[in-house]
């Protein structure tokens, strides 16, 4: 009986931390991209964000346990134009200023065959928080060929928001045909974790 609490003991101990937890990853920001995309008039302006921090527990056989947590600073927005990456910090776009970072937090990851998932959780930008399902690939896990500790896992999405759903312009330029209501999202992440 003893031997048999003992072995119990070991096992909530030493397990039961991955049980709660499943695999955590920390975001290798040197290989990981948040990009965007919107139409003006005709063309495609691109640009990206490029701080950003995140947490990613991920485990694809204990779905329950795992989870997505990104914070971005809208100040690092970058589109190769500083006079237009102004413009979308002030209170015409962004508001950068009152609102520095957007936020998407995840509640529930489900599976939908092969390597598709989608995650459903909070978006938060401006003053508003609204409810996303978001598709993404997980391209699985490699052993890390520059460190025999670590392992990189891959995951990769993309996804189109309305950005007046969060306030971000009034709609304005949107009626001039300037600046499209849709914005296409594309984010690329390679993460690390230990083995």
């Amino acid at each position: 009986m003893k031997k048999s609490l003992v072995h119990l003991l070991i096992l909530v101990v030493f397990f039961a931390p991955s049980l709660v937890w499943g695999n955590e990853w920390k975001i290798d920001v040197n290989h990981s991209s948040i990009r965007f995309g919107v139409k003006h008039i005709f063309s495609t302006v691109s640009g990206y964000f490029p701080d950003f921090k995140g947490k990613i527990v991920f485990d694809p056989d204990a779905l329950d346990q795992s989870a997505f947590d990104f914070t971005v600073k809208v100040k690092s927005i970058n589109t190769a134009n500083t006079k237009r990456d102004t413009h979308l910090r002030s209170d015409d776009f962004f508001s950068a200023d009152t609102f520095p970072n957007m936020k998407f937090r995840s509640s529930k990851i489900v599976h939908q065959g092969g390597s598709l998932y989608v995650v459903t959780g909070t978006m938060t930008l401006k003053e508003t928080s609204r409810s996303m399902d978001i598709p993404f690939t997980f391209h699985g896990v490699l052993p890390s060929p520059f460190n025999k500790k670590e392992e990189v896992a891959g995951f990769d999405t993309e996804f189109t928001i309305n950005r007046l759903d969060f306030g971000v312009g009034s709609g304005k330029f949107s009626k001039m045909g300037v600046v499209d209501e849709m914005v296409r999202v594309v984010i690329s992440i390679e993460a690390l974790g230990e083995i």
